[in-house]
């Protein structure tokens, strides 16, 4: 992003808040207690925890949508995607439960499983034709109704009334980073925090410094230039998908292994949705999803506080 984009942003932030506070005054409410939720999340550790646990999940979906942008697709998806990648995590355990290296493991599955269902959207757009927009609303509804089969039956708790899973042994738990930062102490962020930091690094890298990232943007930008320069358009297409769901399934690492230790049902309030919201605002770029991320984290953990 250039100056002026930041600056346009930075404007947009501002204004929100103006806005935002004229309503509360409006609807007679003292507009100071938005500045005061604003501090809590932002400023106080406990506050801050939860806000950079919220934008973890919302840092994968943002590169999920990224990606599809950037190869001229609008991925809607990712709510179904990062139902399919918790499946895949919890099915991992299910029949190994003694892997050696569950946090890898649980990525790679959860990457694999996600990008299956982005994949799906994407050989109906390449090779069919269809509108990846309306394949993929299809596909999230389908998701997670076949998720929540999961959860309700097969992988059902016959200890808990709940609609959950059974919990996963500890030795697929992931540190917490109070327990490197005490001031996080009783906060579920944890280091899957750090890996999409590092995701999105790789992500920029991928897109800006590969020949196939370049390809993928090439076909977002024409694909009739494409085909001049010999560049598949079918392979990207569906490649960009797969890659897409795969990031949006990554979000069950976090949910499952950082935080809940098992599948709930309705466990996402919305990631894949704002996933969007979070892409659009940093113009799909890698970097800056990470500061669009934070920003709709906080948002999110004011909720709890206004």
């Amino acid at each position: 992003m250039d100056d002026g984009s930041l600056m346009r942003v930075f404007l947009g932030v501002c204004f929100a808040l103006i806005a935002t506070s004229l309503l509360l005054f409006v609807l007679g409410e003292n507009p100071a207690v938005l500045f005061e939720a604003l501090y809590k999340v932002l400023l106080e550790p406990f506050g801050l925890g939860y806000t950079l646990f919220y934008a973890t999940p919302l840092i994968f979906t943002g590169l999920s949508v990224a990606i599809a942008y950037h190869c001229g697709l609008f991925n809607i998806g990712a709510e179904g995607q990062l139902y399919f990648g918790s499946l895949g995590i919890m099915c991992l355990y299910y029949f190994w439960p003694t892997c050696p290296f569950p946090f890898v493991a649980s990525i790679l599955v959860a990457f694999c499983f996600g990008g299956i269902w982005g994949g799906i959207a994407g050989f109906f757009k390449a090779v069919k034709g269809s509108h990846e927009v309306i394949v993929t609303i299809l596909l999230n509804f389908i998701g997670v109704a076949f998720v929540d089969y999961f959860i309700l039956y097969p992988f059902k708790n016959p200890n808990s009334q709940n609609p959950e899973t059974f919990p996963i042994s500890p030795s697929f738990s992931i540190a917490h980073l109070s327990n490197f930062i005490p001031a996080f102490q009783t906060t579920p962020v944890n280091v899957c925090l750090i890996f999409a930091i590092v995701l999105a690094i790789l992500v920029h890298l991928f897109l800006f410094r590969t020949s196939f990232g370049f390809e993928l943007r090439v076909v977002g930008r024409s694909e009739r230039c494409a085909a001049f320069s010999g560049i598949s358009y079918v392979r990207n297409v569906f490649l960009s998908h797969f890659i897409s769901g795969g990031l949006a399934g990554l979000v069950g690492v976090n949910e499952i292994l950082g935080n809940q230790h098992k599948l709930v049902q309705g466990f996402s309030p919305g990631y894949g949705f704002t996933g969007i919201a979070v892409a659009l605002l940093s113009r799909s770029h890698p970097i800056a999803i990470l500061a669009s991320a934070f920003l709709f984290g906080a948002i999110h953990n004011m909720s709890r506080e206004l």
